[in-house]
């Protein structure tokens, strides 16, 4: 039994001995050495870039990645502007190291992105950033550029015009112009409003219209209900003064009449004008053929030579400019076409032959010509010519009236101009005159002033405008 026990034990010892041997030589391999692929024992990528790759590049301030080097006091371009230093009090006073971006005592405006925003200031102001305007030591009222600590700027130092003469935005008390000048053509003037052919009724006009017995609701009358104090109301005897439409004017006579307008302003207590409403391109559009209309480039030229009279008069700043659309004319058609007078006595003499001219229905069917969008098939040559005439006042004249007024509004000419359209306006036979059956009834300037009331500013609040 002992000899076996000795031989085991021998032999478990010499059989432990290679295994020993092997652990030995194993943990002895695992010391780091560069080049074994293992970024490990205090390698780094300097120290051996083979097991830890390339060392990373310097620092890039400007490179918008806030790195681990970069701090906000070193690069704040990338890391963000520091919190506000201690002299940031609240005192009133731009301090040494404090800016608009850190501190509400600072004047300017900030811009960029939180995490790389700057100031644009006074004593904090990157021309690359901000723009040399921006960066104007004064800010300077009345340049038309909206300088840092500026709120408004509409090129001019005059007050109660919405923005003061120190450029500060201005909350007007009143809610109506300080009076209204109208600018059109034979609907301007309310040309056989009362179903006589060839009169005048300036009484009627949707906009400028005085009678109070009448059932027209006009703009001039509804300002006159809402502040009679601020507004100095058109009647019979100041008439020659604001109204200055003229029957038979195409968009040529805009800048004469906006001249027109400019010489009345003498007429008011105020010597200026408070609102100018312009309806005009009924008589570009209508002509004997679909050829004839008003080319749409002249046609832009002269619309934009009438708002720079507008926009370049001394009345600028407290004007407010209500441009209409063009109607859908093709509806008075529809309204009248089954008149035999009108359709057979009076519309050949009627200067609209590209919508009147053959005036019967041709149109494939009722669904058809209620449908002046569609072409459908079946449609004939003269429903064709109508529903074409409905499309060039709606795809190319009234958005020049409309895209145009946006440009000048936009850069500042005339920054209180509105664009009103009434081209969805559907008139029906009671709101064209038994006249001349073409102009709006004392009914259709009815419908029009309602419209052009409730879809402009001075509406936007009234109860009794329905949607």
């Amino acid at each position: 039994m002992k000899a076996d026990l000795k031989l085991h034990g021998t032999t478990l010892i010499l059989l432990l001995v290679p295994v020993l041997v092997l652990w030995c030589s194993s943990a002895s391999a695992a010391k780091p050495t560069c080049g074994d692929n293992k970024c490990s024992g205090g390698e780094t990528a300097t120290s051996c870039p083979l097991d830890c790759g390339v060392p990373p590049p310097p620092a890039v301030c400007g490179n918008n990645v806030c790195e681990a080097t970069e701090s906000c006091s070193s690069c704040s371009a990338d890391c963000g502007v520091c919190p506000p230093p201690a002299g940031c009090n609240n005192d009133g006073i731009c301090n040494a190291g404090e800016n608009c971006n850190n501190c509400s005592d600072c004047p300017g405006k900030t811009d960029g992105k939180p995490s790389t925003r700057y100031c644009c200031g006074l004593n904090s102001c990157s021309t690359t950033q901000c723009g040399a305007n921006a960066c104007t030591p004064v800010p300077v009222c009345g340049n038309l550029l909206l300088d840092y600590n500026e709120e408004c700027d509409d090129g001019n130092l005059n007050s109660g015009d919405g923005c003061d003469a120190f450029c500060k935005t201005e909350v007007l008390q009143t809610s109506v112009p300080l009076n209204q000048f109208n600018i059109g053509d034979s609907i301007g003037e309310g040309e056989a409003a009362n179903g006589t052919i060839g009169s005048i009724n300036h009484q009627t006009v949707w906009s400028t219209g005085y009678n109070g017995s009448d059932s027209v609701n006009s703009l001039n009358e509804r300002f006159e209900a809402t502040d009679a104090a601020a507004y100095y109301e058109n009647n019979s005897s100041r008439d020659a003064t604001f109204n200055n439409a003229i029957s038979g004017s195409v968009m040529a006579d805009f800048a004469p009449q906006a001249q027109a307008v400019a010489a009345s302003m003498a007429g008011t207590p105020q010597g200026t004008a408070g609102l100018v409403t312009v309806l005009l391109g009924n008589n570009d559009v209508c002509a004997d053929t679909m050829a004839g209309m008003t080319n749409p480039a002249t046609f832009e030229a002269q619309y934009r030579a009438g708002l720079d009279v507008l926009a370049n008069s001394p009345f600028t700043s407290t004007l407010n400019l209500q441009v209409a659309s063009i109607p859908d004319i093709y509806w008075l058609w529809n309204a009248k076409r089954t008149n035999f007078i009108c359709s057979a006595v009076i519309w050949p003499f009627v200067p609209c032959q590209n919508l009147l001219a053959n005036s019967g229905d041709d149109c494939a069917s009722s669904a058809s010509r209620e449908d002046p969008d569609t072409i459908y098939p079946g449609d004939g040559a003269n429903c064709q010519r109508r529903k074409a005439f409905h499309a060039a006042i709606r795809d190319t004249y009234n958005p020049i009236l409309e895209d145009v007024l946006s440009e000048y509004q936009g850069n500042g000419k005339l920054q209180n101009a509105e664009f009103v359209d009434v081209f969805d306006l559907r008139f029906d036979s009671q709101h064209v005159n038994n006249g001349d059956c073409f102009h709006p009834s004392t009914a259709g300037h009815a419908l029009l002033a309602e419209k052009q009331w409730c879809r402009s500013k001075y509406g936007a609040d009234d109860p009794g405008c329905t949607p």
